[in-house]
């Protein structure tokens, strides 16, 4: 499903590729919308420099890789999100899988899906890592089942974690072993032939 070549990721719906100084506006706009942004962190605005600087810090860590993804599908590929691997440990072979989908018009399309999927291969096999973990809040139902469904296994609850729309929420952690990303794959071939 995946190739890598010299644009970034491939697969059939989505490409991955380096995030750009081109993309600061529509990153600025989509952390700043409170719909896109209500399963993620507390929203704030963020001026135009403060996008700047995080698309710098982002670009730059040797501890992370940040991706834009590009809806593949569309005559002119567009950007609809970001995804990363955060805090990428190279001793302890780990790190923290994040994606946004920020166009509303691009969720629901299976983009996250297959976006997960290229960068959970990426993580094991360009990166070598033996795990990869996320955290998601328990009242994101969609977010859970395709974690769940990818092969991550809910490891444990942070109760009442973040405040969320006035609210104490938990956040839910799940991690995925190289073993566990192995085995699902096969499940998810056999489950799209059917």
């Amino acid at each position: 499903m995946a190739e890598l070549r010299r644009g970034g990721l491939l697969g059939t719906k989505v490409r991955l590729r380096a995030l750009e100084r081109a993309d600061l506006e529509q990153l600025r706009a989509w952390v700043n919308d409170p719909e896109v942004m209500r399963f993620s962190n507390t929203l704030r605005p963020i001026s135009d420099v403060e996008q700047a600087r995080w698309l710098e810090a982002a670009v730059s860590s040797a501890h992370a890789v940040w991706f834009g993804i590009e809806d593949a599908r569309r005559g002119q590929p567009t950007l609809v999100g970001t995804c990363c691997l955060v805090d990428i440990d190279g001793v302890g072979r780990k790190a923290e899988l994040r994606i946004r989908i920020g166009d509303p018009d691009a969720w629901g399309g299976g983009l996250g899906t297959e976006a997960c999927q290229l960068l959970v291969r990426h993580a094991f096999d360009a990166l070598n890592l033996e795990r990869v973990w996320l955290r998601v809040f328990d009242h994101n139902a969609r977010a859970l089942r395709l974690y769940q469904k990818l092969g991550f296994v809910v490891e444990g609850t942070l109760r009442r974690h973040d405040f969320v729309d006035g609210a104490w929420r938990d956040t839910v952690l799940l991690g995925l072993l190289r073993e566990d990303a192995v085995r699902a794959a096969p499940a998810r071939a056999r489950g799209r032939r059917a």
